[in-house]
């Protein structure tokens, strides 16, 4: 992720009497990371093939600037393909203003950000195909100064042009004031988890998550923000009646105690994944667990309760696996929200993994379904932890692994097949398109 997100323009000169804002700021706009243009199209009136497009830069850079929050924090969500609301903030296509842009996406985890241009496809109603696949990732840190660039160059522009004052200015001159203020860019982060613009929060919910009265933690809360989105209240409520509650754990909920590893948990530098898993190996050297799988007897000592508790058929009514820390002895009260005993291992591993790793000890662990750095890291602890790649290899002993082969390395390792493919799948080992995701 060393490559620089990139947006430019080749400024057109002013025509006679022309004093338009959006037209003394058109040129040549060419968005790149590193040396992949996301902006190479064939303009079939003027049969040419180039990298940049012929825009307006004050109309994209309105987009950028009104959408900055949701695009620096929002990560993609479940619906994202089919989310209006999500794409119109998300997809640079839906910058308007008459232009043909291209489909640039952007999904943050909030460490990083996925860009991905698409190419043009089907029947095209203006001269323009767009030419260029490209899926990479950059920082957020780049993906600010890009911005923060681009916006520099479009509002120098309109100034030696005799636009120094215009909507633009005003907002941007607002979003870089949030930004510098804690408490506000605090406010506006949780904003954008939650999938709203700025502002258009209910803000009762926005409250809640920064006051957090129940002191469950602040990254924790945004991590059920980005789950819970426009529904994070309701998402919220039953941790917060568990947190507020005096009595043990009951229905789907089980004390226990945190292990710890004498060696540091974090390195810096790496993706989510990359760490998860050298935690992972880790850990299992330092606790004797070698290759073999780890028993449901094994992970209940780790875990300071009983072996039933993977077996109990009770769970919680909350929407996602759950930590509770209750003292600073390291104990806790673990609520599952499945009954089944390899999603509630999967659970655990993730839990674990989070315990491990983050310094910051909130009185709240989620587990949630978002796509965020934090749960990138989880699931791959938890998988790296129940089942090993190298030791899942050996006992594959097959370059082209059939469902019979997934099924019972799954049921050696007791975790679900869902798991081993998705294995199998992120070293490389099968197709992705064995886990019938769409592309």
């Amino acid at each position: 992720m060393d490559d620089a997100l990139k947006i430019e323009c080749e400024w057109w000169g002013r025509a006679n009497g022309e004093n338009d804002i959006s037209q003394v700021s058109r040129g040549a706009i060419g968005i790149s990371v590193g040396d992949q243009w996301l902006t190479r199209l064939e303009d079939s009136w003027g049969n040419t093939v180039r990298n940049r497009l012929h825009a307006s830069a004050y109309t994209l850079a309105g987009w950028l600037a009104g959408n900055w929050w949701r695009l620096r924090w929002e990560p993609e969500t479940p619906s994202s393909r089919s989310d209006v609301d999500w794409r119109m903030s998300h997809s640079m296509a839906s910058a308007g203003d008459g232009y043909c842009w291209p489909s640039i996406l952007f999904a943050s985890d909030g460490d990083t950000l996925a860009v991905a241009s698409r190419a043009t496809r089907g029947r095209v109603l203006g001269p323009v195909r767009y030419l260029n696949e490209v899926n990479t990732r950059i920082t957020g840190k780049a993906f600010e100064s890009a911005i923060d660039a681009f916006l520099t160059l479009v509002l120098s522009r309109l100034h030696a042009e005799g636009f120094a004052k215009t909507e633009l200015a005003e907002l941007w001159n607002e979003v870089m004031n949030e930004r510098a203020d804690p408490k506000l860019a605090q406010w506006r982060r949780l904003e954008a988890l939650c999938g709203y613009d700025p502002d258009e929060a209910p803000a009762a919910i926005i409250e809640i998550l920064v006051e957090d009265k129940a002191r469950l933690g602040g990254k924790a809360l945004e991590e059920v923000a980005a789950q819970g989105r426009h529904s994070t209240a309701e998402v919220l409520k039953p941790i917060l009646d568990l947190a507020n509650s005096k009595v043990k754990p009951t229905s789907g909920g089980f004390r226990g105690t945190m292990p710890e590893l004498a060696e540091p948990r974090y390195e810096a530098g790496s993706r989510p994944w990359q760490q998860a898993s050298k935690l992972a190996r880790l850990a299992r050297k330092e606790w004797g667990l070698g290759k073999k799988p780890v028993t449901n007897n094994q992970l209940a000592v780790l875990l300071g309760t009983k072996p039933t508790v993977f077996t109990d058929r009770t769970k919680s009514t909350l929407p996602m696996p759950i930590v509770l820390r209750t003292g600073s002895n390291g104990s806790f009260d673990l609520y599952f929200d499945s009954s089944w005993s390899t999603s509630r291992r999967f659970s655990s591993g993730r839990l674990l993994g989070d315990h491990l790793h983050y310094s910051n000890r909130e009185r709240l662990i989620p587990a949630t379904d978002a796509k965020t750095s934090r749960q990138q890291f989880q699931r791959a602890f938890a998988q790296e932890f129940l089942c090993p790649f190298d030791a899942l290899v050996e006992k594959i002993n097959t370059t082209q692994p059939g469902d019979d082969d997934i099924a019972e390395a799954a049921a050696h390792f007791e975790v679900s097949p869902l798991m081993v493919r998705t294995t199998l799948v992120n070293k490389g080992e099968l197709d992705r398109e064995t886990l019938n995701w769409v592309a």
